[in-house]
């Protein structure tokens, strides 16, 4: 009977974890600039503005292959994003918050990201 039920926990407890896994990559990833060069070179691109449905769609395809809430440097950020998109709330202080909108018609995507200095404390997106 002890087996019987250290094998259920056991399978109870795998189950959960399989459950919980991300199946997008993390961004700090070293793969993401690699196998998303498309979209990252649309996300980058300061010719085209934040409000277009060329930047919208990037980020769409983006937010669906990776997750953006394991960002933890500003270097990450810099190397996914066009920093001229990014809405800071404070420029002269330690910790700040950096808020990136991309919006088409009245749909829209927000990440936005906790910083002190150079450190991503954390990162939401915010999807609509």
């Amino acid at each position: 009977m002890k087996n019987f039920s250290r094998i259920l926990m056991a399978g109870a407890a795998l189950a959960v974890l399989a459950g919980c896994a991300t199946k997008r990559l993390p961004s700090e990833d070293l793969e993401v600039p690699i196998l998303y060069p498309e979209e990252i070179a649309i996300l980058k691109n300061p010719n085209i503005p934040s409000n277009s449905e060329e930047k919208y769609n990037a980020i769409k395809r983006l937010i669906k292959k990776v997750d953006f809430t394991f960002t933890r440097e500003a270097k990450t950020i810099n190397d996914l994003l066009y920093f001229g998109d990014g809405v800071p709330d404070s420029t002269d202080r330690p910790d700040r918050t950096i808020t990136f909108n991309y919006q088409y018609g009245d749909h829209y995507v927000r990440l936005v990201f906790a910083l002190y200095q150079t450190v991503v404390l954390r990162a939401d997106v915010i999807e609509k």
